[in-house]
């Protein structure tokens, strides 16, 4: 089995944390303004539903539109930052779920070829995205505000009916086949620049990238390329390979022997006194403070 535990980057959703500890499932029903400002991480697994307006959700170096009918399933510990795009609210069911919880009662069920179990106990994807059809989207919401309501009331079996009622949510979600997308109006072309772009930089962190440069290795102008990634992550360039590097220096202080020298190399910084001026200014602490606590 893949391992789920790992170090989060940026800031870890502490309030989803607290909400599991407590209980296994949490589900929220949300039509106002997205409360996380930046991308974030919590210890459960999260599934997305989008009912109604549009939107994006940022995933590790995926990027996905939000539209209504779309279901999303985020690992633990994976980056992940959702926003609204234009002036309508996006309404979405926001269920999280801790991994322990998942571990145990999934592995009890039989085993089959691809799915939503494969996905969340055997694949080394950090995300599931699919699209429900039309018919489908009731019932989904349905299925989700029954579980919202058992995991908040707690009435007497309230953990049976909300295990009962996750556990045909994820049959039928495993036996929705996506509806066949419109060619004629997808918007394939800056999505798949900005992932590529997203996965170039998780491959080459380590080494000297030239932001001003990277657009001839995309073949796109400057201007296209910067436009298009912050208008799909909500990021410059330079700011995510910051935080970037940064996250994977505390994963390396966290895990590894290396020195703070060797750390800072080995994250891309070619500089030392940079890294522990950026360093504090991202965390508050130095890097050795960083590792001691």
């Amino acid at each position: 089995m893949v391992s789920l535990s790992h170090p989060s980057p940026f800031a870890l959703d502490t309030v989803t944390n607290q909400f599991l500890d407590e209980f296994p499932i949490h589900c929220q029903f949300r039509t106002g303004a997205i409360g996380q400002s930046q991308m974030h991480s919590h210890r459960g697994y999260e599934l997305y539903f989008c009912t109604e307006g549009q939107g994006k959700l940022l995933v590790g170096d995926r990027v996905y539109a939000l539209e209504p009918g779309t279901f999303t399933i985020i690992k633990p510990f994976v980056l992940h930052w959702p926003r609204v795009s234009g002036t309508k609210p996006l309404h979405r069911f926001v269920l999280s779920i801790h991994e322990r919880f998942v571990q145990s009662w999934f592995e009890r069920l039989p085993v089959s070829d691809g799915g939503v179990r494969s996905f969340l106990l055997e694949s080394d994807s950090s995300s599931l995205h699919k699209k429900v059809s039309a018919e489908q989207i009731t019932f989904f919401h349905s299925m989700l505000a029954q579980i919202s309501q058992e995991a908040a009331g707690r009435q007497i079996h309230y953990e049976a009916a909300a295990l009962h009622l996750l556990a045909g949510l994820l049959i039928v979600l495993d036996r929705e086949e996506e509806p066949a997308m419109d060619h004629t109006k997808t918007n394939l072309t800056p999505l798949h620049l900005a992932e590529r772009i997203l996965h170039y930089l998780s491959e080459h962190y380590a080494d000297r990238i030239e932001s001003s440069r990277l657009h001839e290795h995309f073949n796109v102008s400057r201007s296209h390329m910067y436009d298009h990634f912050k208008q799909w992550t909500g990021l410059s360039i330079n700011r995510y390979l910051i935080l970037y590097r940064i996250d994977q220096a505390k994963r390396l202080l966290m895990d590894s022997p290396l020195s703070v020298t060797e750390i800072a190399y080995t994250v891309g910084f070619n500089d030392l006194s940079h890294f522990f001026h950026t360093f504090k200014s991202e965390e508050g602490i130095t890097p050795n403070l960083f590792r001691k606590k």
